[in-house]
């Protein structure tokens, strides 16, 4: 999630406007909203989203954003609602650039780290996803977009199914960056793995 993104803090309003969208009844609407949350949670995690309960939480603030303007016309299953943003929210989220998969703080040693697994990560995979991912990744603004073209071109495959692949490779690879720092932090040589051990 951007910075601005994590300062936006969802108002008591717009939370009870949500609750009463779900269900007038308060009690069946508490239930609604949790039944909806570990629906999002799980869904995210089964696609390897290392961020499963803050990407959830994410969608829920923009839904209940946005009840003000979609509840009188808003017609159908309000849990589908829900899934076509977390679908956004995800995406979004798959977009960053490599070097954020996994937010690395202000701490230099912590952000070695990072990178240290990112590396170790990158060598676990197939020489062909670790081609396309690294590349994948490697402009900005136009010059990233002929860079994809050229990418697709060479392997032979549509612009929107290497986009697939890459949004693919790159939850593999969030999710074991995660698992490595995890390892790392618990490790009690974690101090020497920063200086190349």
């Amino acid at each position: 999630m951007t910075p601005a993104r994590k300062l936006q803090v969802l108002c008591q309003e717009d939370f009870d406007r949500l609750l009463l969208w779900l269900d007038p009844d308060p009690e069946r609407a508490g239930v609604i909203y949790e039944k909806i949350r570990w629906r999002l949670i799980a869904i995210l995690a089964s696609r390897g989203c290392p961020l499963a309960e803050e990407l959830a939480d994410e969608t829920i603030d923009r839904v209940a954003r946005r009840v003000a303007d979609i509840q009188a016309r808003y017609v159908g299953d309000r849990a589908i609602y829900f899934l076509g943003v977390m679908n956004n929210v995800h995406h979004e989220y798959l977009k960053q650039p490599l070097p954020r998969l996994i937010e690395g703080g202000d701490n230099s040693d912590e952000l070695e780290r990072t990178h240290l697994c990112l590396d170790n990560c990158l060598e676990k995979l197939p020489p062909h996803s670790r081609q396309i991912i690294e590349r994948y990744y490697a402009e900005t603004k136009r010059a990233k977009i002929d860079l994809r073209k050229r990418i697709a071109r060479e392997f032979g495959v549509s612009l929107n199914t290497l986009r697939l692949r890459a949004l693919r490779i790159r939850a593999k690879l969030q999710a074991c960056i995660k698992q490595c720092m995890e390892v790392v932090e618990a490790s009690p040589f974690r101090r020497g793995l920063g200086k190349g051990i």
